[in-house]
């Protein structure tokens, strides 16, 4: 028999249900406005740089869009070259045809027969700028781009001038970016001299029978910055034309040479005189 005391021994108390944990105490400080506002802002600002950025991209995307086309056009026609191995004016029929054949998208034929190559450059900085056509000229026709190039005033000023035909100017003060104005046309007109360059020229091929005219491209002076000339041949006597930018943004046009001139076509008309008649 057990004793009582052993029995008491065994006995196996209930389980105590767990005491429930103490509540956490937080003794931090709700967060200040400014906190609260920089968290947000932390998490929302991809959202609104995009936003700002689109806002922009509408106000001021097709403003800066114009001016960059504007400005890679001004730059082709700084550094424009016209071919030196053709004309850019020719009366000749047989070699106009011949041009325009050989070269149908650059040459076309004026009015008279006459093969003109107008630069693709010029033209399209042209319709850009608004640069109307001369008033002289037929609808439909256009004249041929003797000159496009960077060429500098005597006091260093950057300008685009162009020459179409052989006389009719337009100088141009290019834009900076991103600051600055224009480009904007500066002075369009004939060239100044151009009735005492071409008067003696006329004078002196009268009575010759020959294309007029052939004109070549003008070429930059590369020891002078404002000056270029261009090569031309007039009722079959050649000639040389000089062109000049001034500080008033004019550019001075007239003949190399006048007195060589006259001799060589002289010489042409004793030639005319001594062939038999056709």
């Amino acid at each position: 028999m057990r004793s009582p005391r052993r029995a008491a021994a065994c006995v196996i108390l209930p389980a105590m249900p767990p005491s429930p944990s103490a509540p956490a105490l937080d003794y931090a400080a709700p967060p200040s406005a400014r906190r609260r506002w920089m968290r947000r802002l932390r998490r929302g600002w991809p959202v609104g740089l995009l936003l700002i950025v689109a806002g922009l991209g509408i106000a001021y995307g097709p403003g800066v869009w114009r001016r960059w086309q504007v400005l890679r056009l001004q730059a082709a026609c700084l550094t424009a070259e016209m071919p030196t191995d053709r004309p850019v004016l020719e009366a000749d029929p047989v070699a106009a045809q011949s041009l325009v054949a050989a070269w149908p998208g650059e040459y076309q034929l004026d009015r008279w027969g006459q093969a003109v190559r107008a630069d693709p450059r010029w033209a399209a900085l042209a319709g850009a700028l608004g640069v109307p056509p001369w008033p002289y000229v037929a609808p439909g026709s256009t004249l041929a781009t003797l000159f496009c190039h960077e060429r500098h005033t005597p006091d260093g000023r950057r300008r685009v001038v162009v020459v179409e035909g052989w006389v009719n100017v337009t100088v141009i003060d290019p834009a900076a970016w991103p600051v600055g104005d224009g480009p904007r046309v500066v002075w369009r007109e004939l060239a100044l001299g151009q009735s005492a360059a071409n008067d003696p020229v006329r004078d002196a091929t009268r009575g010759l029978q020959g294309p007029l005219p052939h004109h070549s491209a003008g070429v930059p002076d590369p020891a002078d910055p404002a000056r270029f000339t261009a090569p031309f041949v007039w009722n079959g006597v050649p000639g040389t034309w000089e062109y000049r930018l001034g500080n008033d943004d004019r550019v001075m046009m007239r003949l190399l040479d006048p007195a060589g001139f006259i001799v060589r076509a002289n010489a042409a008309k004793a030639r005319a005189a001594t062939q038999p008649a056709p």
